[in-house]
């Protein structure tokens, strides 16, 4: 069952809305921009609830894309001046080409299998110009997935939130994770339950899909490096 991001949209940012991650991460990619010149216009694909963008927007033009209609109202909310639009990472509704595109945060593991992977990398080569920067980082490897369980709680702007979230293999090529949540807001209790299902590519199918594309890697950072670790390609 995939996760109902219209759901989780109202709560999300609360949960997951690590502010000084996203400013720190979008330093970094600043620093690449300026190191392969690659600075203008950037693309900010699967942008979620738009706290990257809001961060990425100090040092670029951002055109955020996202499938959900929820995430992409509180974007909107979190940072009215920058553009959002709707729009699945596998086909892109865009015409007009950046000088950098970002996939971030594992987004990309929701591609159900090599041909959607290879089809997310060639959407994002085909809205990119010559020598443009692509930044992509990948929910993990096969190579390098880990099971494990993760607790957490806490409050933000009103919103309390308790969260318990199990990570676990699912077959040779697959990660499932496990989601409870409580929220709670003026007085009320509310419980979501979802699972999401994550497709684990090797680092060879990623290099592959990427090389596919027509991108040059030029760099592969580590998660010590890069919050997920990351690829980092020219085209």
């Amino acid at each position: 069952m995939p996760v109902d991001f219209e759901r989780t949209a109202e709560y999300y940012d609360a949960m997951y809305g690590e502010e000084d991650a996203y400013r720190r991460e979008a330093g970094q990619v600043y620093a690449l921009a300026q190191e392969y010149g690659a600075c203008g216009k950037l693309l900010d694909i699967a942008c979620g609830t738009g706290l990257e963008a809001k961060y990425l927007s100090r040092y670029f033009s951002v055109t955020g894309v996202d499938l959900s209609r929820g995430m992409l109202e509180i974007a909107q909310k979190n940072v009215p001046g920058v553009r959002f639009m709707e729009g699945d990472m596998f086909a892109l509704p865009l015409e007009e080409t950046f000088d950098i595109a970002v996939n971030l945060y594992g987004s990309i593991g929701f591609a159900k299998d090599r041909e959607e992977l290879a089809a997310a990398c060639r959407e994002a080569a085909r809205c990119l110009k010559k020598r443009g920067l692509f930044i992509l980082t990948p929910w993990s490897t096969r190579e390098t997935f880990a099971e494990g369980m993760l607790a957490d709680s806490g409050e933000r702007d009103g919103l309390f939130f308790c969260r318990m979230e199990a990570v676990r293999r699912d077959g040779p090529r697959h990660a499932e994770v496990v989601m409870k949540h409580l929220v709670g807001r003026n007085g009320e209790i509310r419980e979501f339950f979802q699972t999401q299902e994550i497709t684990l590519f090797s680092e060879k199918e990623y290099r592959g899909a990427l090389e596919s594309a027509g991108f040059r890697i030029v760099s592969r950072l580590t998660e010590q490096e890069f919050r997920m670790g990351a690829f980092v390609c020219v085209k």
